[in-house]
């Protein structure tokens, strides 16, 4: 089974022991999906999450190392530091979706019918506004405060949320990564 991971973020950056074909990397024309910064992490980075209100960018995938769907899943949860629960999946030769609610399921079909895969995962969390602050005190962030959020991040918060959004890929380009390069002049940086 040849099963593709879709990347939008720091997958493609970052992927440490992600187990994926690396004399091919990562292929530019993944799936149109709809991606933003609507996610405040453990660590106060504010991440890219499938976001039904976003517009729809074209993601990222490379081909799994592995021919078992299951270790595929199993493989990425782990990268992401995850439950399977937060990985979805489509599985074209059972034409089976998980989770079944999975709202983008049309992009993804007529994405993987012009490739090879058999399936495709990716990490599929959903937007998240809270977060603790330094006196770990819960807060809750609108998402029309993003950029003042980032603003008030300092150390090494203010620097991981730089990282990230600094790194994303290129083509990940946001009106909400537009508004951070144009406010907070975090533009993209070319890691390789």
């Amino acid at each position: 089974m040849k099963i593709a991971i879709l990347g939008w973020g720091s997958l493609i950056w970052d992927p440490r022991n992600l187990k994926f074909d690396k004399d091919i990397g990562w292929n530019e024309k993944g799936p149109l999906l709809p991606i933003e910064f609507s996610r405040i992490s453990k660590d106060g980075r504010l991440t890219l999450v499938i976001d039904p209100n976003a517009e729809e960018i074209q993601t990222l995938y490379a081909i799994s190392s592995y021919e078992s769907l299951d270790e595929s899943i199993l493989d990425l949860a782990v990268r992401e530091g995850t439950g399977r629960k937060s990985i979805g999946c489509y599985d074209k030769t059972k034409d089976d979706f998980s989770p079944t609610s999975f709202e983008f399921r049309e992009n993804i079909k007529s994405w993987i019918d012009t490739t090879e895969c058999d399936a495709v995962i990716w990490t599929n969390l959903s937007e998240k506004w809270e977060t603790k602050n330094d006196n770990g005190d819960d807060v809750t962030i609108k998402p029309n405060e993003r950029i003042s959020y980032l603003r008030s991040l300092v150390g090494h918060k203010s620097v991981l949320a730089e990282e990230y959004i600094r790194k994303a890929p290129r083509q990940i380009n946001t009106p909400i990564r537009r508004e951070i390069e144009g406010k907070l002049g975090w533009a993209y940086i070319d890691f390789c």
